[in-house]
């Protein structure tokens, strides 16, 4: 498994190429919230030929159905990136928000999604479009959240993905869809 890495500014696409020239490795999260979302391992693997195994391991349990976070915000998921194109593949709950998916709508499910840079802090980064719902099978054990998912329903190769987080997700009027990503440290 690999171990957390942390994503702020990396999406902004400059900012990356920054970050790694100066080997710069974390810069911290603006957001707090529960054990369950800050991510400490995660993996992406191939288990077949069109078959992806997404985990991620957080500091406390997962919580199957809505708790008093998850109803004090629209959007609340974990997210595996791919740092150089902004693509992610999520797992969100959000019965604030509402259903937007058949397989799972009350509970965890998962989407994939674009994000950019220029969000206003203390948000990290700009959803630019939600993708797709595909669908996967989740798995919830104590702090561990484990998918099975069509390897070509992912945004990108397995291989590309770098990152892990936890977040919510925020109004903010300097994206253009009007909602922003804000990683939870």
């Amino acid at each position: 498994m690999r171990k957390r890495l942390s994503v702020i500014g990396a999406l902004a696409g400059p900012a990356l190429a920054i970050t790694i020239l100066l080997g710069v490795g974390t810069v911290a999260a603006s957001g707090s919230g529960p054990a369950y979302l800050q991510v400490v391992d995660w993996s992406v693997s191939d288990r077949s030929d069109n078959l992806a195994t997404l985990t991620i391991v957080t500091d406390g349990a997962i919580p199957r159905k809505p708790d008093a976070f998850i109803d004090a915000h629209a959007v609340v998921g974990l997210a595996w990136a791919d740092l150089d194109s902004g693509s992610v593949f999520v797992t969100t709950i959000h019965p604030v928000l509402g259903r937007d998916s058949h397989q799972n709508p009350d509970a965890w499910h998962a989407h994939t999604a674009t994000l950019t840079g220029g969000a206003t802090a203390p948000n990290d980064f700009c959803i630019a479009s939600i993708d797709a719902t595909p669908t996967a099978g989740i798995a919830i054990s104590g702090n561990t959240l484990t998918i099975n998912v069509q390897a070509d329903r992912l945004p990108v190769p397995t291989s590309a993905f770098d990152a892990a987080v936890g977040f919510t997700i925020e109004p903010d009027p300097a994206c253009g869809s009007g909602l922003a990503v804000r990683i939870v440290a």
